[in-house]
């Protein structure tokens, strides 16, 4: 259903030619956020420019939108921003007065202040007030703050428009709100090896591809190297993970060549020991079964779409195996790609 509410959303803003009658903020196309750090997800206008920190994430309709919300200089051209940023809350701080207190702060400074309401962030109740203020004679505000509390950390979500941009701009703050995913507790189990394979995911998604992979291990951009476009690298991120066990996925221009040929030009299907026919993401793939080293296995995929060949590489410690590699096939199993 929430998937269905997120389409919806995402469907009516599209239509949009853009936020404003006089067409300053066009929406093109949207995107989806993902930090290998602060491990939020959420859809957004791709065109916008974003600001990332460890625990904070700031998207602005323009460079100097950005810069007119730090500065406050009404010369410079009004616009939109959305933040979403975590606390720590280790006294276990209601969010009910957390946004109580933002609400009497934003009263102190002379803004008027709705009273809270229930919200929703992430499936999770939470509270928001909407507020708005003059910052001079040619520049109001007006803004929406929500938040809420999970695993002793408080979340929130601030939309904030300058003059007139504020009601048609609010679906954009309403599909980044539907379509925000916050951050998963990883639990190991007491007992359990930290090196194997959670069964608990969590989504990646780039211009390329998208998938889902072990909640203990994590994405890593590749160096760009010879002909590649793009890569990344899934391996384990807690102590007593194993370095020889990863995910490796690179991409390149298939310039115009078949799967087949692109596989006949690879020198791994020379060194292969086995090799087999599947299909990733709908398309038709090959993959080649190695024995790189003493103790180390590795599988690799060979697929092409839209003229992008991709190589998707499973390394894993041979007496591990039958920890690794089903776990590695559920990765397999959840790529789509673009």
């Amino acid at each position: 259903m929430k998937n269905k509410i997120i389409l919806f959303l995402l469907a009516a803003i599209v239509t949009l030619p853009s936020c404003s009658k006089n067409a300053a903020i066009e929406i093109k196309e949207w995107a989806q956020f993902q930090d290998q750090f602060f491990k939020v997800s959420f859809n957004y206008p791709k065109d916008w420019v974003v600001v990332t920190e460890p625990a904070k994430v700031v998207v602005s309709s323009s460079a100097e939108a950005a810069e007119k919300f730090f500065d406050r200089d009404s010369r410079k051209p009004d616009g939109v921003q959305v933040i979403i940023a975590s606390e720590r809350s280790d006294s276990l701080q209601d969010y009910v007065k957390y946004v109580s207190d933002f609400k009497a702060t934003k009263e102190s400074e002379g803004y008027k202040v709705t009273e809270m309401e229930d919200a929703k962030i992430n499936g999770l109740d939470a509270k928001k007030v909407s507020y708005s203020g003059v910052i001079d004679e040619k520049t109001k505000i007006k803004a929406i703050y929500v938040a809420t509390l999970k695993d002793s950390t408080i979340y929130y979500v601030q939309y904030a428009a300058f003059n007139n941009l504020f009601e048609p701009c609010k679906p954009v703050f309403d599909s980044v709100l539907v379509s925000l995913i916050l951050p998963q507790k990883i639990v190991i189990p007491k007992g359990i090896n930290p090196a194997i394979p959670l069964a608990q995911v969590e989504k990646y998604s780039d211009n390329y591809i998208q998938l889902e992979y072990p909640a203990n291990f994590g994405p890593n951009e590749l160096s760009k190297k010879g002909d590649m476009i793009s890569g990344v690298r899934f391996a384990g991120n807690r102590d007593g993970m194993r370095n020889d066990c990863d995910i490796n996925i690179d991409i390149r221009q298939a310039k115009k060549l078949t799967l087949e040929k692109v596989v006949e030009q690879n020198p791994r299907a020379v060194m292969a020991i086995s090799q087999g026919k599947t299909t990733i993401g709908g398309e038709k793939a090959v993959f080649f079964n190695e024995k790189p080293q003493s103790g180390i296995e590795r599988r690799t995929y060979f697929v092409v779409k839209n003229d992008k060949f991709f190589r998707v590489m499973l390394t894993y410690y041979t007496p591990m195996k039958k920890d690794f590699l089903p776990a590695f096939e559920k990765v397999i199993a959840s790529i789509r790609l673009k």
